[in-house]
């Protein structure tokens, strides 16, 4: 919380009510989700709704859906054909290495693949 700019946080919320119990139970479950990678981001998310305060390493299932659609549901790595169910959403370019998680940076895999590739 250090940091935070909680008098523009005030200014923007403070009329709002909120339940201090149901805060803080969404806190501990956002500050222990893995996909969750700026924790700083969590108090911002909880007043305005906008992921991209917490930058969320997976893809969403419309991002999924999308690049999967966009592929005609052809794996990237072994060009074979598979359902959605047997495909799993992956960075073009890494999280790892500094990447966003954009519909525009995703593509689709089969599980094996998904699981076999490196951190290219």
């Amino acid at each position: 919380m250090k940091g935070l700019e909680w008098g523009v946080f005030y200014n923007k919320f403070g009329v709002g009510k909120y339940d201090p119990k149901q805060l803080e139970a969404r806190i501990v479950d956002l500050m222990e989700d893995e996909d969750v990678t700026k924790n700083s981001g969590v108090y911002e998310y909880l007043l305005d709704n906008d992921e991209r305060h917490l930058s969320i390493r997976a893809f969403t299932p419309k991002m999924a859906r999308m690049a999967y659609e966009r592929q005609k549901g052809i794996c990237q790595m072994c060009n074979r054909y598979f359902d959605i169910d047997g495909m799993q959403a992956d960075h073009i370019t890494p999280w790892s290495k500094g990447s966003k998680t954009a519909l525009e940076n995703c593509k689709m895999l089969c599980a094996d693949c998904n699981r076999r590739k490196s951190n290219l």
